[in-house]
């Protein structure tokens, strides 16, 4: 019995406290801006199989740019012409154009693990390949230039796989770190890879770092194929393929945010971003340098990629989204300008490294922002549309190309930087975009619909 005035009663047993209603568990779906911005840019590591995709991906990444070194100096000592060098980064980005949205069907219908895991075992057999030819001394321009393509069309099949598989690895409240963190380890590759590449290629020749370049992709394929994402993505595209990916394009020439960021992603591919096919010139013509000052840009670049890629996210926090793509877009071809009447080496080598991690900044933000303001269903066909904005990108490679032949290198790079700029001036001022929120993860919504979830989660 229960007393005025008195707590409990003597002898008597305390009331039972009220549980308050816990709120139900979105997997940080629904956490404030301030929270979701707290997370650190290293957090995905936490998980297991975030870990497991790292390694795997270092490993892949590595050969991959040992092997992009290899090919670009081998075509310039076997061709000496930039218009031919140049072919080389052509020749892996262009299939993007034709297979990235075959690429992103795939991706929506079948185990992304699967897909990556064949691919990576195709591009092996590319890389196997060179270092046969180049081992034994029969290796031409037109096998380098052959295999690339073989390389391209794969990777370009594969890529919306990979992308994807990322976000499914880790918690709906990490995918913008993780996201943020693929890029970083893409770029950490980018200093390893030329690193070791460039070592061996001056000390042990082009058949040493071709192998070296097969032997560090290896450890890679049975890694990702072993993966196990922590939440599956709806499973969308069934029935008609072609019918599937004109949904696809359809849904983002509807959607007003993915349009713009499209349209300026595509302004400087096509422009500023094709400076990276006229480093093997520029650094044998222009700054006197061998295939190890070669490395050394390349070195260079992947250490300022690496830093932009890891400052991407709490830049983009702070600054937003659409803020960071101006300031990050109009700096980026102004350091290439600056590169471009560069003939001091030391000086080159930084201005090369500070145009790499801004370019990163408005790459990485570009990337993110249009996955995560995609709804989930339609993120793999996203993607896959955006990496054909990347296809078009040897168009403007051969155009400075072209133009190196002509005018030089540097008045060919100074053209690119400042027509780059001019359009995307024209972007800022006259294609319009709404208020958005700064994180688009607090615009995804837990599904409702019973059968949708059940779908979703089994």
């Amino acid at each position: 019995m229960r007393l005025p005035g008195l707590r409990n009663a003597p002898g008597s047993a305390a009331p039972p406290k009220r549980k308050k209603p816990r709120a139900p568990h979105t997997s940080g779906l629904h956490r404030p801006v301030y929270e979701i911005s707290k997370i650190g840019p290293l957090a995905p590591l936490g998980h297991t199989q975030f870990r497991r995709y790292t390694i795997a991906a270092t490993f892949s990444f590595s050969a991959f740019f040992v092997h992009m070194l290899l090919r670009g100096w081998l075509v310039n000592e076997l061709t000496a012409s930039p218009l031919l060098v140049s072919l080389v980064p052509v020749l892996f980005i262009a299939p993007m154009l034709i297979f990235t949205l075959p690429g992103g069907e795939l991706a929506d219908r079948f185990r992304r693990t699967r897909i990556l895991a064949i691919g990576e075992s195709i591009v092996f057999a590319t890389y196997a390949g060179l270092a046969i030819l180049t081992l034994s001394g029969a290796v031409q321009a037109w096998h380098v230039l052959a295999l690339t393509a073989v390389h391209g069309i794969t990777a370009s099949m594969y890529a919306p796989s990979r992308q994807t598989l990322v976000g499914d690895l880790v918690r709906p409240r990490l995918q913008r770190s993780a996201l943020g963190l693929n890029p970083a380890i893409f770029n950490l590759a980018q200093i390893f890879g030329p690193l070791v590449g460039g070592l061996v290629l001056t000390s042990a020749g082009t058949g040493a770092a071709a192998l070296l370049g097969a032997a560090l992709s290896l450890p890679a394929i049975p890694i990702f194929a072993r993966l196990r994402p922590v939440q599956k993505s709806p499973i969308a595209s069934r029935g008609n393929f072609v019918q599937n990916i004109r949904e696809g394009v359809g849904y983002i020439v509807s959607h007003r945010k993915l349009r713009w960021y499209l349209f300026a992603g595509l302004a400087l591919v096509l422009t500023v971003n094709t400076w990276i096919a006229l480093l093997p010139p520029l650094a044998k013509d222009v700054l006197d340098q061998g295939a190890g000052g070669l490395a050394a840009l390349q070195v260079s670049v992947g250490l300022g990629a690496l830093l932009g890629a890891l400052f991407s996210v709490p830049i983009g926090s702070w600054l937003g989204e659409r803020k960071l793509t101006i300031v990050s877009g109009f700096l980026f071809g102004a350091l290439i300008l600056s590169l471009a009447v560069s003939e001091v080496f030391v000086l080159s080598l930084f201005i090369a490294g500070a145009a790499a991690g801004v370019a990163t900044l408005y790459f990485v933000t570009n990337m993110i922002t249009m996955q995560l303001s995609a709804d989930p269903e339609y993120r793999s066909r996203v993607i896959s549309v955006r990496f054909i904005m990347f296809g078009f990108g040897p168009f403007g490679m051969i155009a400075l190309g072209a133009l190196a032949e002509l005018l030089g290198t540097q008045t060919a790079l100074g053209i690119a930087s400042g027509v780059g700029m001019a359009v995307l001036l024209g972007i800022v001022a006259f294609v319009r975009i709404g208020e958005e929120p700064r994180v688009s993860e607090s615009k995804l919504a837990v599904r409702s619909d019973p059968a949708a979830s059940a779908e979703q989660q089994g």
